[in-house]
């Protein structure tokens, strides 16, 4: 299964911010960008699109590997993809954005890794499991993801408004973003980018954090909830009795010092042995890795292959 270096990669790494391309051949790299997926619309399509502007020029099939948030099991079929994209697509990896979070943040090994964008996702591998917790979307889940924070900032700054709390510095995100408070919600309840634009506001909370009381109440919340994802998972995957379990987090919001020290010493009262790293990679350099995940790993399964 593994992508010969001469062959052409397509590797997508495809979230609700932004969707991230990288085209390998030999020594040649070239990177794309492009806006982030729409999750409550077809995949393919929005696959196929973004894919064919890659390749454009190209005539070379590519092997292709996807790792996206969005996708569910009954989704799960990389064959759309190569009849979307006819001679264009050789072979098709596909996997769900956790699957290729864990392999950027941890590689081939054992381990849990906790992605946090827009939403949270996170996935462990023991010795013959592989264990999923959350990711389940913003309306019923994303525990502790930038979207959970930046709403819970705005409705704090709300509150403030309202005087049903204390004055805080979160009521300027609305002033600063929003033609007036009272107006935010008819805003963002017409924005078809609302998941996007309530996310981006996470970013503020956190840099509030230091110098405020209810910016920091989220933050501690939101270390609550993917301490508790993260040891979840590696305790059902088997991951938790290897003794010293390795646990990392990905994801910009991760990059916020305060929240990830609250995370790292919540995690710690859940698993004192645990070992926590910084991850070796990002997203993309999972999607990369795809194709190299070993059959006999636990994690193989988790990956969709189909050929042309």
């Amino acid at each position: 299964m593994l992508v010969d270096e001469s062959e052409l990669h397509l590797a997508c790494d495809a979230g609700q911010t932004g969707i991230r391309i990288v085209l390998s051949q030999n020594k040649f790299r070239k990177e794309f960008s492009f806006p982030g997926i729409l999750t409550d619309q077809d995949l393919f399509p929005q696959f196929a699109s973004v894919i064919e502007k890659a390749l454009e020029g190209l005539n070379t099939p590519a092997t292709v590997s996807i790792g996206s948030t969005g996708l569910t099991h009954k989704d799960n079929k990389p064959e759309r993809l190569i009849q979307l994209l006819g001679g264009k697509v050789a072979k098709v990896f596909l996997a769900h954005d956790s699957v290729t979070g864990l392999l950027g943040s941890i590689g081939l090994s054992e381990g849990t890794m906790t992605a946090v964008g827009t939403g949270v996702v996170t996935l462990s591998v023991g010795p013959e499991m592989v264990a999923r917790v959350d990711g389940w979307g913003n309306l019923i889940g994303d525990c502790g993801s930038a979207y959970w924070i930046g709403r819970a900032g705005l409705e704090r700054g709300l509150m403030a408004y309202d005087g049903r709390l204390p004055e805080t510095k979160l009521l300027e995100i609305l002033w600063d973003n929003f033609s007036h408070p009272e107006d935010a919600y008819i805003d963002l309840q017409s924005s078809p980018n609302r998941v996007a634009r309530i996310a981006s506001f996470a970013r503020k909370v956190l840099e509030l954090a230091s110098e405020d009381a209810a910016a920091m109440e989220i933050v501690t919340l939101a270390a609550s909830e993917l301490s508790l994802s993260a040891f979840t998972a590696a305790r059902r995957s088997g991951a938790l009795a290897s003794g010293r379990p390795l646990f990392s987090f990905a994801g910009n919001v991760m990059k916020s010092e305060v929240l990830r020290g609250e995370v790292e010493i919540k995690l710690r009262g859940f698993a004192p042995e645990a070992v926590i790293e910084p991850p070796k990679g990002e997203p993309i350099d999972g999607v990369v890795l795809l194709p190299k995940v070993s059959p006999t790993s636990p994690l193989y399964k988790e990956i969709v292959v189909a050929h042309a």
